[in-house]
């Protein structure tokens, strides 16, 4: 006979799975964003992935007066009570220093429309507050495919973070209308048009679901599934705007470094930085010779003479060469500015695959003993893998998005897997445990599969102060 505790138990046990494999998915949408940026740029196959730190960006905290000067904005007084305690300090600097660029454009079809009512914008960073609104109060919408383009149509190549923000106060007090932002940044060497396109479509959902809402699960082919940017069908909307580049023209400073550390026998360059009024770039170069890949930066920040700390905004982890962006004390002109820290990711370059055998459903070779396959589970039409890591430092924040998109089936063909993964993670004392999910094509692959490692936690540290100002 069953114990009801036992019952219990086993239920929020499988509730909490539910939840990580849930936030894995929405986690791994992004990734799969990635991917299509990096596609769209054509980088070496060798590239990886940008890594998005700003879903959590975007409400700023404002001072009165700026306050009231935004009241006056049309369209912009709206986000005042949202606008407070960002992440990002210099976003938040940005707005006290009269940044923001009143825009007021719409588009319109089938009773959404999507407005953008201002930007904040330097060189090759753009903060877009936007509005969506609907006829029909109950339902709810969110922005999906977002894709900046200049006059011509030619797309900017971006890395894009947007969310909603606070979407249950505005559904209790303004239904069918969400505000929140939209975070585009360009490769440092790419600039904003003086003109641009905003381009999008939307998800609709009836009822009181929320648009972040999590996935569901599809019990009919024991597969998860969640509204993708390929969901989004219907009209595009597409608002265009100017911008005041007169604002920023001439508010870039750049700091050549030059200056290499040795970390555990690895060679890292800071080659500059350039500091503009919305990021910080520091530019990194990873020595060809060096035995190990190193990966990035685990605990790097920016620190000023008073001892202020500025953080990572978001990486693009181009190999070898990375550039580190962080929140930007321009308008603070700090005497003195240094990057600090004290380990990096880093992986012996001939341990850089992993090989696993779907048959036995075991982890062939690894780097270490930190991965495991987790579980093989096979739905209507395709494969998922759940690969199981431990050991990551109590430091180290990172969720593992493992491998890069191609891997080799056992007679060295390269395959492609699906846009969908994530990483789910649980922490348990000090103990980090990450669910890694990825999805293959349902096929008879010749076995075993090999993984390329993109990013991985083995670390090598050394302690370093580079000044940039």
């Amino acid at each position: 006979m069953s114990n009801p505790a036992d019952e219990a138990a086993q239920t929020e046990l499988s509730e909490r799975i539910d939840a990580a494999i849930a936030e894995g998915i929405r986690r791994g949408q992004a990734e799969a964003a990635r991917q299509r940026l990096r596609a769209r740029r054509r980088l070496a196959a060798a590239a990886a992935a940008c890594v998005i730190l700003l879903a959590c960006l975007l409400s700023i905290r404002v001072s009165p007066v700026f306050a009231s000067m935004m009241r006056d904005i049309p369209g912009m007084d709206r986000f005042v009570d949202l606008i407070r305690d960002t992440q990002d300090k210099g976003v938040r600097l940005a707005v006290d220093n009269d940044f923001v660029q009143p825009v007021g454009a719409s588009d319109e079809h089938d009773g959404i429309r999507f407005t953008v009512q201002g930007i904040i914008a330097d060189d090759s960073r753009m903060v877009v507050f936007y509005e969506t609104s609907s006829e029909n109060e109950s339902e709810t919408v969110r922005l999906a495919d977002i894709r900046p383009v200049d006059v011509s149509g030619k797309e900017l190549p971006a890395m894009i973070s947007y969310r909603y923000l606070q979407e249950e106060e505005q559904a209790a007090n303004e239904n069918g209308v969400y505000r929140g932002t939209v975070d585009i940044s360009l490769a440092q060497e790419d600039q904003l048009p003086e003109e641009i396109i905003l381009r999008t479509r939307m998800i609709r959902s009836d009822g009181p679901e929320r648009p972040d809402a999590p996935p569901t699960r599809n019990v009919r082919d024991d597969e998860w599934s969640v509204p993708s940017d390929r969901d989004a069908g219907g009209p595009e909307y597409q608002v265009r705007f100017r911008i005041d580049r007169a604002k920023f023209q001439h508010l870039r400073r750049e700091y050549q470094l030059g200056e290499t550390i040795v970390a555990e026998g690895q060679r890292i360059t800071f080659a500059k930085a350039v500091v503009t009024p919305l990021r910080v770039s520091l530019y990194v170069d990873y020595g060809e010779a060096n035995p190990k890949q190193v990966f990035g930066a685990g605990d790097i920040r920016l620190v000023d003479d008073k001892g202020e700390v500025w953080a990572t905004t978001s990486s693009s982890l181009v190999k070898d060469h990375p550039v580190i962006y962080f929140e930007s004390p321009y308008f603070t002109e700090p005497k003195a500015l240094y990057a600090e820290g004290s380990w990096f990711r880093a992986l012996d370059k001939d341990r850089m695959t992993v090989t696993v055998d779907l048959g036995k459903r075991k982890v062939v070779s690894a780097p270490d003993g930190k991965l495991a396959l987790n579980g093989v589970q096979v739905g209507q039409s395709r494969t998922r893998l759940d690969f199981f890591l431990t050991g990551v430092d109590p430091s180290d924040n990172m969720g593992y998005t493992l491998f890069e998109s191609e891997f080799k089936d056992g007679t060295g063909k390269t395959r492609n897997m699906s846009d969908e993964g994530g990483v789910a993670v649980e922490t348990r004392g000090d103990t980090r445990e990450q669910h890694s999910y990825y999805y293959l094509d349902n096929a008879d692959y010749p076995q075993p599969l090999t993984f390329k490692i993109s990013l991985y936690p083995q670390y090598i540290r050394q302690p370093y102060k580079i000044r940039i100002k």
